[in-house]
């Protein structure tokens, strides 16, 4: 069989340039992403990505990350830096994703980067996103424009301070203000803008800890009020359609600990992962040997989706690909697993759903699952409870290592204030979280699958093992 080679891979590797996109991840909310931003960032050798772009977004590819880490008066990498490392990766054939929050030709300084990348003679595309201007009117249910109450809308920023511009429009949006805003609120009385005029300040837009504030101009440049970044400013007749009660502001903010997150309905909560996922810290001499004997484990189960992605990773570094999983037969126990395995052409040949340990592992065994060599990929902290249930079947369990679970490493925290609902599912996620919040607000109500991590709760967090009767 003949294959034609496409002429973009007939030159060497070492001579061929790479391919650059910049792409907007949107304002915050991570389900926000295109699909096409989604399908590049999945096939990107390097992702370059800004402070605004969230871990849950981040996590779900495996290119190698690299973290720029841009705010005001806080640059991990500052710009001309950034452009060299997206040059130097380039130059050396790979596919690069630069990663920027909003839209990257929304005063996010994508045209720079083309700029350098036109210099270079880099090949490049633009993929855009959702800017924060959107992303904040949508879910404050702010509209931009309205009939017989704006037609027109300018999107500005709050710096440099002595030339805020204030354009002659219905609705004026102010990017980048949380060190500015009532610098941008003197600018525009100084134009001629009423004080009864109205005003709102949203922060975070689309986050779960999204926070509006709402006034008269006059009101806000009164008001102590600290804003903090991310934060947009809106002014305009048309903020009188802001309510208070609106649709996003009504769902209940879960904060998940695990794999679990399907277990909620997102007409009714806003899902929050606790961010401790990482792929590093397998223990690769294990890793290794078992793929090298995967022959002798008839069976493979995956209950999370970390579990798949970082399994099928060290697959491929290993040299191989699903059909070397052939004569394996595949079991999931979560639907999130079930997703990620699709994105790898495989179907599994056994799949069984529930929240609880105890409910999963019954079903196993009402599906006969005994007398098998069973591998169990699973984190550095693997709960025991499924291992020993499956070894109670008399199943010879294999855990195998092949992600890490601890503490974001740069430092991201959430915010307890904006959370109603906390739920772990297992003791190991109760530990992990022990270790980066000392208490829990009484305010926050905890659930949990099983009497095992219940306990584990009661014990780290309230002193005592056994629920109150």
């Amino acid at each position: 069989m003949t294959t034609a080679v496409p002429s973009h891979e007939k030159a060497p590797a070492a001579h061929r340039k790479g391919y650059v996109y910049i792409i907007g991840a949107g304002p915050g909310d991570p389900e926000l992403l295109t699909l096409k931003g989604e399908r590049v960032l999945r096939e990107a050798d390097v992702i370059l990505y800004d402070d605004l772009v969230s871990s849950e977004m981040i996590e779900r590819f495996n290119g190698l990350k690299i973290y720029t880490g841009k705010r005001k008066d806080s640059h991990h990498f500052e710009q001309d830096e950034i452009n060299e490392e997206i040059v130097r990766h380039a130059l050396q054939g790979k596919k690069v994703a630069r990663l920027k929050g909003g839209d990257p030709f929304v005063f996010g300084r994508g045209g720079e980067e083309i700029e350098v990348l036109r210099k270079n003679s880099i090949g490049y595309e633009i993929i855009p996103g959702i800017t924060a201007a959107h992303g904040a009117s949508a879910y404050s249910e702010i509209p931009l424009t309205m009939r017989k109450i704006s037609s027109s809308v300018a999107f500005c920023t709050g710096h440099p301070i002595n030339k805020i511009q204030v354009p002659d429009a219905d609705t004026l949006v102010y990017y980048m203000v949380a060190s500015s805003v009532h610098d941008v609120l003197d600018a525009v009385v100084n134009k001629g803008w009423k004080d009864h005029t109205r005003v709102a300040i949203v922060q975070n837009a689309t986050r779960y800890n999204q926070k509006i504030f709402t006034g008269t101009l006059g009101e806000l440049r009164k008001r102590e009020k600290a804003v903090y970044s991310p934060a947009l400013l809106i002014l305009g007749a048309n903020i009188n359609q802001f309510i208070n009660d609106n649709w996003y502001a009504k769902k209940k903010k879960v904060l998940v600990t695990g794999d679990n997150e399907m277990i909620y309905n997102s007409e009714e909560y806003i899902v929050v992962p606790f961010p401790c996922h990482r792929v590093e810290g397998a223990d690769m001499e294990k890793v290794n040997q078992c793929l090298k004997i995967i022959g002798d484990y008839p069976v493979i189960l995956f209950t999370n989706r970390f579990t798949v992605t970082s399994f099928f990773r060290y697959l491929h570094e290993y040299g191989k690909d699903v059909r070397y999983l052939a004569k394996n037969k595949i079991y999931t126990s979560s639907h999130a697993a079930h997703a990620e395995l699709l994105k790898y052409g495989v179907i599994e040949d056994m799949h069984v759903e529930a929240e609880r340990s105890e409910d999963i592992l019954s079903m196993l065994r009402e599906k006969g699952v005994e007398h098998e060599s069973i591998l169990l990929p699973c984190s550095n902290s693997n709960d025991d409870y499924l291992a020993n249930g499956l070894i109670s079947l008399n199943n010879r369990v294999t855990p195998l290592s092949v992600y890490y679970q601890g503490a974001k490493e740069q430092g991201e925290t959430i915010d307890l204030d904006f959370i109603d609902e906390i739920y772990f599912s297992s003791p190991a996620c109760v530990r992990n979280f022990k270790s980066c919040y000392p208490t829990i607000p009484e305010t926050i109500v905890v659930t949990t699958p099983d009497q095992k991590t219940e306990a584990e709760y009661r014990t780290l967090f309230i002193g005592n093992a056994s629920p109150q009767l």
